[in-house]
């Protein structure tokens, strides 16, 4: 999801890009704290294992504790750069937090920058701790990137900014950690890849820096930036892990295997592929195991692992299972599993922010997703039932609901939740604007009111029209004319005319041919709208030559 993200950020596609982008950054910044979590607890037994052994565990617990604070070091100052850059886009925080019971809380607007212009760290800090990167503004912007991290960004390679620097840790970091595990750095893949070059969009090898962040709107940067931290403690996680499995190796002999199946996402687009790795909780690191997987065979790669793909081209719930295959001392033994999946659709979420609009007594349809959530998942309610009623419209598919307001003014509240793995969980609200159907024009032919109507148009004329006009889009009912006055000035004998409908008597049809240009016709028509109001319009239009 991140490599489609930033690829679509990078070409500013939508604002609904720069949305997305908010949700994976979150979604990135949550797995983060989660490998914190997994961090300590690494630390923690290497802590235990320290007291009940200390001169065993004393070598690989000081190299793990040198890892943890060049780790530290590396991915605070990803934070700042991070932190940095946000201010340099957002001159203040904006933020709207909910209560425990879901009501609003008081708005909260933290500034981002000093008197004299300077990014305030620990305010951005504080901004994206209480509502992550859902506040950020100007993610689409595509200068202020290249400016902070590429400088002039010029050719292949970057000379300067904050991406040069940024790189030039990571390769300390990498150098520095491998001779803190010597031998045992070959035991451990580091990531971090930033050197060399890579082909870019247009087939032109560029330097890692450039790729990244020359000419790449906010929001891809922002993402790189979170990406770099994972990348980061994912590193800090093999090495420090690597080495507590050397303290336990001699501790225990294993008589059970678990499999591990992790699909790289459990909801796949329609077109994308569909990528499961799958490897044992324990295994020897210089034997292979076998499995089968979706019917076809592998064999585990160096890292105890198989990677299988699958190319999706079909819609719907997936499952995919497997058998494999560990040898022990007794020979081999097998082991099941079973993955599902959903596949769904591409789609793009649009949303108008300033058109926020729903109309009066007639029902306004909307189509409301979520992206990475299939439709099925989807659970869309009102936050107040007395305002308006909420139907899923069936015809027209899974996302397709209309509101129909209650009322003629005022708001109407939708709130959006998903069902997944945890339950049911709140994803977002949005308020919509009630408004009347707006007053309808009257037309003579394509004469709208109040303009002047030529005088042969004028007698070729045969009915009024009303119309809501080309400025109102929304699709619905055309308004109907049901009864109508007509009155001619400036001819002898002239007398208001009734009809029946939009259609114009033959009593009224006479009396236009005697009108001359100067004469004004006058139309008084009840007119019924598409919400089922009455309205009485009078116009009236000057007859020219």
């Amino acid at each position: 999801m991140y490599l489609v993200y930033t690829a679509m950020l990078a070409l500013n596609v939508s604002a609904e890009v720069v949305n997305g982008f908010k949700s994976v950054g979150n979604a990135m910044n949550k797995s983060n704290q989660n490998m914190e979590v997994k961090l300590q607890d690494t630390y923690d037994n290497f802590e235990n294992a320290l007291k009940n052994n200390h001169d065993k565990v004393v070598d690989k617990y000081e190299k793990a504790q040198k890892v943890k604070q060049l780790s530290k070091d590396l991915a605070n100052y990803v934070d700042s750069l991070t932190y940095e850059f946000i201010g340099r886009i957002a001159s203040k925080a904006e933020i709207q937090p909910f209560n425990e019971d879901g009501s609003k809380a008081k708005k909260v607007v933290i500034p981002l920058k000093d008197g004299e212009g300077k990014v305030m760290i620990d305010s951005v800090r504080r901004a994206v701790s209480l509502d992550g990167f859902s506040w950020i503004q100007k993610l689409d912007d595509n200068h202020a990137g290249t400016s902070f991290f590429v400088g002039k960004g010029e050719g292949d390679e970057a000379t300067e900014g904050a991406a040069v620097e940024l790189k030039q840790k990571i390769h300390d970091y990498k150098h520095q950690v491998k001779n803190i595990l010597g031998n045992d750095s070959a035991h451990v893949s580091l990531g971090l890849n930033v050197e060399g070059k890579e082909f870019n969009s247009e087939g032109k090898l560029k330097s890692w820096e450039m790729l990244n962040f020359n000419e790449t709107v906010a929001g891809a940067a922002l993402v790189t930036l979170v990406r770099m931290k994972a990348e980061v403690m994912n590193a800090e996680f093999d090495a420090v892990n690597m080495l507590y499995k050397q303290v336990k190796s001699n501790d225990f002999s294993f008589d059970k295997v678990a499999v591990i199946a992790r699909p790289s996402s459990p909801y796949v687009m329609q077109g994308g592929k569909y990528e499961l790795v799958v490897n044992v909780g324990a295994y020897d690191s210089k034997a292979h195991f076998e499995a089968n997987v979706g019917g076809s065979h592998f064999t585990s790669n160096d890292s105890g692992a198989v990677v299988y793909t699958a190319t999706c081209n079909t819609t719907g719930p997936k499952t995919v299972s497997g058998t494999v295959y560990v040898k022990n001392d007794n020979g081999t033994e097998s082991y099941e599993f079973k993955q599902s999946y959903y596949v769904a659709a591409p789609m793009a979420v649009y949303e108008l922010t300033e058109m926020n609009v729903v109309y009066a007594n007639i029902e306004n349809p909307i189509r409301i997703s979520v992206p990475g959530t299939a439709a099925h998942d989807v659970i869309v309610t009102l936050t107040d039932p007395s305002a308006a009623t909420l139907t899923a419209d069936k015809s027209m598919g899974d996302s397709y609901y209309t509101i129909k307001p209650k009322k003629n003014t005022g708001k109407v509240e939708l709130k959006t939740s998903i069902k997944d793995g945890r339950g049911t969980r709140e994803m977002s609200k949005q308020e919509f604007r009630i408004r009347m159907i707006p007053t309808p024009k009257l037309y003579i032919g394509n004469y709208e009111e109040g303009k002047p109507i030529k005088v042969a148009e004028l007698k070729s004329a045969s009915y009024i029209r009303a119309s809501y006009g080309p400025e109102f889009a929304f699709k619905m009912k055309a308004p109907q004319v049901t009864n109508q006055k007509v009155f001619i000035t400036r001819v002898p004998g002239m007398e208001e005319m009734n009809a029946r409908g939009k259609d114009w008597t033959p009593e009224i049809k006479s009396a236009i041919t005697k009108a001359k240009p100067g004469c004004k016709i006058v139309v008084t028509a009840d007119v019924v709208l598409g919400d089922g109001r009455k309205e009485k319009i009078e116009r009236t239009w000057t007859v020219s030559k």
